[in-house]
């Protein structure tokens, strides 16, 4: 004899539901984020410092080749950044605005 399951329960979904509201903010959110300024020389410095932290090679600092705007070429070990600078594991501030180029070394 076969045996006569119950129906399921449908319940009845709302357009505009906390789910669908938090979904579309975090998906902004993230196109605001990828957003890459990059400054009058065309350089994108934010995006290559952002490439560097988020590297699987990077833990806790990273050895970096920093070109700075007068031209002079720096080997640091980055362990954080601000808004507007890195920080070195030597406690010393590099302001974001004077770097051209950095690159990360393995």
């Amino acid at each position: 004899m076969k045996k006569i399951l119950p129906g399921l329960y449908k319940g009845k979904v709302k357009s505009n539901s906390k789910n669908q509201k938090q979904t579309v903010l975090n998906k902004i959110d993230e196109n605001i984020s990828n957003i890459d300024y990059d400054d009058n020389r065309g350089n994108n410095v934010n995006k290559q410092i952002k490439d560097i932290f988020n590297s699987p090679n990077y833990v806790y600092r990273a050895d970096v080749s920093i070109i700075m705007n007068n031209g002079d070429t720096l080997k640091k070990t980055i362990i954080g950044r601000t808004n507007n600078s890195l920080i070195t594991i030597d406690d010393e501030l590099i302001d974001v605005s004077k770097i051209t180029q950095i690159d990360f070394l393995n």
